[in-house]
């Protein structure tokens, strides 16, 4: 027995688990009384079964009198004897109590049924340990699946900072190139660039390391970076952005839409002389929230079909936190262009 496991079992001890584990006790104090009953020990059902809730539930609360003690000790050897210490008092203790709940009295206790009282006791004793045995192995078994699923959480999101790392470079090297160029061609706009740029890159980096944000707030990411393209596309780029305000406290990964829009700008809409639109959209469908990128670029057939590293990385991030709940689905647009469609479950 650990110390996690001791943790588990009675530093994250709260009123529903009490209340559940005093019920289980209960139902198991009763199938021991059964039990007893069906090879004719005592003096019959009822009988046993108030030895045996006695039995039960004073091992219980002694479990209970020791938690101080288990908090202060680290030591396997100290821990497994005061489970033993706490059975053996408690049965002794719930043997006396039942004993004198069914009419056994003093006399009985210390005279001639002296014999049927050590019985009682000595399966109290037995019973107790058991029943403890059982209880720290479903314990131990719960405290490796805790800690399984806490490493596999740390993988998790351990990967998706990765990720995420890949992805912030791709965009923001891309519009310091952009800022640079417009620099050289004109100073004057380079200026009014540089401005959108800091407002872009503040309203980046406050969502850009967090695990989940607001929608809205990637809306606001993907606006800044949209005004960033339209001062160097000008009249060829035109966009819009369509967030119902019912949707607009959705948690989503930070950083999800904007690889879209810039691979739709880039593969899209540069290559096209007379540019083009992009929409954004989100809507909810049932249980689930759609968020749309299309523009009316070159098409699948330039663009090629969904592939490069800002869609995988996309697809990589939907996998890490939705399973299967989440995917990207990549397709034509008509008349013209692509059509990007993110797909999540609402409430994350």
């Amino acid at each position: 027995m650990t110390e996690p496991l001791i943790k588990t079992r009675y530093q994250n001890l709260t009123p529903r688990r009490i209340v559940v584990s005093m019920i289980m006790n209960a139902a198991i104090n009763t199938a021991i009384a059964l039990l007893l009953t069906a090879i004719g020990f005592g003096r019959g059902f009822p009988s046993n079964l108030i030895i045996s809730q006695c039995i039960g539930f004073s091992i219980y609360g002694a479990n209970m009198a020791v938690i101080p003690l288990f908090r202060r000790t680290r030591r396997p050897a100290t821990q497994v004897s005061l489970i033993v210490a706490a059975v053996f008092v408690g049965a002794v203790t719930g043997s006396v109590l039942g004993s004198l709940a069914v009419g056994m009295g003093p006399a009985a206790l210390l005279g001639e049924r002296l014999p049927l009282f050590t019985q009682i006791m000595l399966l109290g004793v037995l019973f107790g340990l058991l029943v403890s045995y059982v209880f720290i192995s479903l314990e131990k078994i719960n405290e490796e699946r805790l800690q399984r699923i806490e490493t596999e959480k740390a993988a998790m999101e351990a990967e998706l900072r990765l990720v995420q790392s890949q992805m912030e470079p791709h965009f923001l090297f891309n519009t310091l190139a952009n800022v640079r160029s417009l620099i050289d061609a004109d100073p004057t706009r380079a200026g009014v660039m540089l401005e959108t740029f800091v407002a872009f890159l503040r309203t980046t980096l406050r969502t850009g390391r967090e695990r989940t944000v607001r929608l809205s707030q990637e809306m606001e990411v993907v606006k800044s970076y949209l005004d960033l393209i339209v001062m160097r596309m000008g009249d060829r780029l035109r966009y819009s952005l369509d967030l119902p305000d019912d949707l607009r406290d959705v948690q989503i990964p930070p950083l999800l839409i904007q690889p879209l829009v810039e691979n739709a700008v880039k593969h899209g809409l540069e290559k096209s002389l007379a540019g083009g639109e992009v929409a954004v959209s989100c809507l909810r469908e049932g249980e689930r929230v759609r968020i749309i990128v299309a523009d009316s670029g070159t098409g699948m057939a330039e663009q090629g079909s969904g592939g490069g590293m800002g869609l995988e990385n996309v697809r990589k991030r939907l996998g890490l936190l939705y399973g299967d709940k989440g995917r990207l689905v990549v397709e034509e647009n008509r008349p013209s262009g692509v059509k990007a469609t993110v797909e999540i479950p609402h409430g994350g």
